[in-house]
């Protein structure tokens, strides 16, 4: 089941929009957060479309809208990592909690999250995390920043070379190997040997891991 709220578009002069045109999927199973969350979106003048599903079976049902947010709120609801993980890297991300749970705040985050917020956050922090995602920035409310602080990894982690760090950070942003190697001023070919390194010292296979592990980093960029 699903509801669907369309928003007037936000033009500026001769008729042109001012704003990207965002659309936004929510996937919870509780009424008031279907209820809530485009209630709070209605006054962000970049939202074009809200639909809310209580819950969705296949990736491809939400595979079309820029930002999906995911609510957990249970264990039954961690269900969505299988969603999280099969539209890592293609779909941007933003889990909704009723309070801050560790496991489930690090297991989404490594499905391929792009961010995390609590129910309890105000209506300017639900828009500002939703405009951040859609962007492809990485937005941790308060209190999860906080408790992921406190959990951070220490040094056991690989080492990067200065440009394997840099390569991370553009992958970090959504650049492709290609736009990277024009960003950082060398070949693509130059490029595709970092990322071979950065997965051998990481232990991850493919790009939609190299993805979320680029992620991971500007996560922790934000806690540093």
């Amino acid at each position: 089941m699903s509801v669907t709220h369309e928003f007037a578009s936000a033009t500026g002069p001769a008729g042109r929009e001012r704003h990207r045109r965002i659309s936004v999927a929510v996937v919870d199973g509780r009424a008031v957060v279907r209820r809530g969350i485009p209630a709070m979106l209605a006054a962000a003048p970049e939202i074009r479309t809200v639909r809310c599903f209580t819950g969705i079976s296949r990736a491809d049902e939400v595979a079309d809208f820029d930002v999906l947010v995911l609510g957990v709120h249970s264990r039954r609801d961690l269900g969505l990592l299988t969603l999280a993980h099969d539209l890592a890297g293609r779909r941007r991300m933003l889990v909704l909690c009723s309070s801050v749970l560790l496991a489930a705040t690090l297991a989404m985050l490594d499905a391929g999250a792009d961010g995390y917020l609590t129910t309890d956050a105000p209506e300017q922090a639900v828009r500002e995390a939703v405009r951040r995602v859609a962007n492809g920035q990485p937005y941790l409310s308060g209190p999860v920043a906080e408790l992921l602080r406190h959990c951070a990894p220490g040094t056991g982690a690989p080492r990067l070379a200065p440009r394997e760090a840099e390569l991370l950070r553009h992958l970090a942003d959504g650049l492709t190997h290609a736009q990277a190697a024009r960003r950082m001023g060398v070949a693509v070919g130059t490029v595709e040997t970092y990322a071979r390194r950065i997965r051998t010292k990481f232990a991850v296979v493919g790009p939609v891991q190299l993805a979320r592990l680029a992620r991971q980093a500007q996560l922790q960029r934000m806690l540093d």
